[in-house]
C-alpha cells in the first residue's frame, strides 16, 4: 500500500532501497501477484533495479494471465505509465527517453556514420538485436526500445582469435575516435559515440566457416549464407543480414513477431555457450 501510494503521487517519504531490502528478505519462494506489484512499485518509485522491474512484470503478466486476471495487470501498467509519463519501463534505466519520443533522423544519422566508420576500417556491420527486430518487425525503431544495437563481423574463424581481434578492435575504435570509453564496462560489448544520449552498442561476430557466431544470441544455429552477403534495411537503408526474419527466430524466439515491452534475454545460457570467447577476453 506504501508503494502504491507512492506511485500514485502521495507524499509518504517512501526510501525504495530500504523497502527493496525489506521486500527481498519477505520474497517467497514463489512471487505472488501481490509480492511482484509491491517489488515493481517499490523500483519503479526510486527509479532502481530496471532489469529487476521488467523481468518482474512478466512474471506479473503470467501469473495474471493463468489466472484469467489480464484486467487487473492492465490497470496496474497503467498506473505505471501514468507515473512514468513519456518514458517507460527499460531494461536499462528506469524511465529513460524510448524511441517514441525522439526524432529518429539525427539517430540513423548517427548509425550510418559510424557503420561507415567501420567499413573504412575494413568491417562489415550490420543491424542486430532490438534494432534489427524494429525494422523488420515494426518498420521502425521499436517504441519502448531505447538504444541501438549493431553487430560487427570480425575475420576471425574461432572464438580464441575472435576474443584477440575483438580487444584490438577496441583500441583501433578509440584511436579513431569512435568508442564511447566511459560507458564501456562490458568487454564484450563496445558503446560507440552517442547521438543526443541514444547509446549504440556493438556486439562481435565471427564465422567458423559455416556456421555464424553473433555475441550473445546465436552460437552456430545460423549458416554463413543466412547472413551473408548482407542485405538493405528498407527503413534506414543500412545493413541487415541476408534472412533478418531467420536472425530473429534464434534470437527471440518463434514468437518475435508479437510485440512484448517485458521480454528477457537469457544471458545465463549466452554467457554458458560464449564461455571461450568470454574468457578469452580476461
Amino acid at each position: 500500500m506504501m508503494a502504491l501510494a507512492a506511485l500514485l503521487g502521495a507524499d509518504v517519504h517512501f526510501h525504495s532501497w530500504r523497502y527493496f531490502g525489506e521486500l527481498k528478505k519477505l520474497q517467497p519462494r514463489r512471487a505472488s501477484p501481490l509480492f511482484l506489484e509491491a517489488l515493481i512499485a517499490t523500483c519503479v518509485v526510486g527509479r532502481i533495479r530496471p532489469s529487476r522491474t521488467v523481468r518482474s512484470m512478466k512474471e506479473l503478466r503470467a501469473l495474471r494471465d493463468a489466472a484469467g486476471e489480464q484486467a487487473q495487470f492492465v490497470r496496474f501498467e497503467t498506473q505505471l505509465k501514468a507515473f512514468l509519463g513519456a518514458n517507460a519501463l527499460s531494461n536499462h534505466e528506469l524511465g529513460r527517453q524510448t524511441f517514441s519520443g525522439l526524432d529518429h533522423t539525427g539517430i540513423w544519422a548517427q548509425v550510418a556514420a559510424h557503420i561507415t566508420a567501420l567499413r573504412g576500417l575494413g568491417y562489415e556491420v550490420f543491424l542486430n538485436s532490438g534494432t534489427l527486430l524494429g525494422v523488420t518487425r515494426d518498420k521502425k525503431l521499436i517504441d519502448h526500445d531505447d538504444d541501438i544495437d549493431l553487430a560487427v563481423i570480425l575475420k576471425a574463424h574461432g572464438p580464441g582469435a575472435a576474443a584477440a581481434e575483438w580487444r584490438q578492435l577496441k583500441q583501433t575504435l578509440s584511436s579513431a575516435g569512435l568508442l564511447d570509453e566511459q560507458n564501456t564496462t562490458d568487454p564484450a560489448i563496445y558503446k560507440l559515440k552517442t547521438h543526443e544520449g541514444c547509446e549504440i552498442d556493438l556486439f562481435p561476430a565471427w564465422s567458423d566457416g559455416k556456421r555464424m557466431f553473433v555475441f550473445p544470441h546465436t552460437f552456430g544455429e545460423l549458416a554463413d549464407e543466412d547472413v551473408l552477403p548482407l542485405g538493405r534495411c528498407s527503413v534506414s537503408g543500412q545493413p541487415v543480414p541476408a534472412l533478418p526474419e531467420k536472425m530473429l527466430g534464434v534470437n527471440y524466439g518463434a514468437s518475435w513477431r508479437k510485440p512484448d515491452p517485458y521480454f528477457k534475454f537469457n544471458w545465463v545460457r549466452a554467457r554458458r555457450s560464449f564461455a571461450e570467447f568470454l574468457e578469452a577476453l580476461k
